[in-house]
């Protein structure tokens, strides 16, 4: 067994997403159920590759923890992170990107056709980890599950972000990237226009997905935010998604008000609305509303 030490967190764990709400829950169980011992700490090159919440939940609760080194190249670590979180941990399509980016900003994106090695990278920096290996878009999104077209529109973001070093300072965590993205250059008035119609175009007709894809990415290199434009199929569908997550708690909540009503248990009505307005000033907000409606 290992005794509590500190640990540094290897660069290749930090592109996974760190999750407080994780590190309590694990902590729970090992106050309650000890360490487990077949999810040990894994290290390399001195640092933490995998197990940064089962680390930080043994510190919280002073439990000893077990730790191997990883055996491999850097290229294999990168691989293991991946298989250890991308699935098992349903990493969120942001999260996803996150990862990617930071890997591509290693090892670039290998060209169409192109032989594998450092040579025709599509972005991407020098090769100081030595990776070996220059992967394509689909060795790419093959590795995160995703598809090729995918990776492409997240390298033609990743390509016009980390050309620019202040928008690069910002993208150090997934939601930071995220927020970055939305700085990038918004379309003009016709530009808008025109990929509202080529976002129409393909909801319309499948054969015609194809050209679209293409013809919007064209507008993804030159820096354009393509996703901001939203055609009038996707307001409807966030439209529909909205009221349909809304609607069962509608329908709860007429129920609620049917019981409470017919019950005249006004302690229990006064009970929901404190729990409903917890906080400070909810309560006498809701109480101004109510007396402004009853009064006309």
């Amino acid at each position: 067994m290992e005794e509590i030490k500190k640990w540094e967190y290897h660069e290749i764990c930090m592109w996974c997403p760190y999750k407080p709400e994780t590190v309590v829950d694990i902590a729970k169980d090992m106050a309650q159920n000890g360490y487990r011992q077949d999810r040990p700490i894994v290290l390399y090159e001195g640092k933490i590759l995998d197990g940064r919440h089962r680390y930080d939940a043994a510190l919280k609760t002073g439990t000893e923890f077990t730790v191997v080194e990883f055996e491999g190249s850097w290229a294999d670590a990168v691989k293991y992170v991946a298989s250890e979180n991308i699935n098992r941990r349903h990493m969120t399509s942001v999260e996803k990107e996150f990862f990617y980016v930071q890997l591509a900003n290693v090892t670039g994106v290998r060209a169409r056709g192109a032989p594998e090695g450092n040579q025709n990278r599509l972005g991407g920096t020098s090769n100081p980890k030595n990776f070996g290996i220059n992967p394509s878009a689909k060795e790419h999104a093959d590795s995160l599950g995703v598809t090729s077209r995918t990776v492409e529109n997240w390298e033609a973001d990743r390509r016009v972000v980390f050309s620019d070093p202040e928008l690069a300072a910002k993208a150090t965590t997934a939601e930071a990237y995220r927020e970055v993205k939305r700085e990038l250059r918004k379309a003009t008035k016709e530009e808008a226009d025109k990929i509202l119609k080529l976002k129409d175009l393909g909801e319309r007709s499948d054969a015609e997905s194809g050209n679209v894809e293409r013809m919007l990415d064209k507008y993804s290199k030159q820096g354009i935010d393509v996703d901001a434009v939203r055609s009038q199929g996707q307001i409807e569908k966030t439209r529909e998604a909205y009221w349909e997550a809304r609607r069962p708690r509608e329908e709860l909540s007429m129920t609620l008000a049917k019981i409470l009503v017919d019950a005249k248990d006004y302690e229990t009505v006064a009970a929901v609305l404190q729990a409903a307005y917890h906080r400070p000033g909810e309560l006498e907000k809701a109480y101004e509303i109510l007396e402004e409606e009853h009064r006309k």
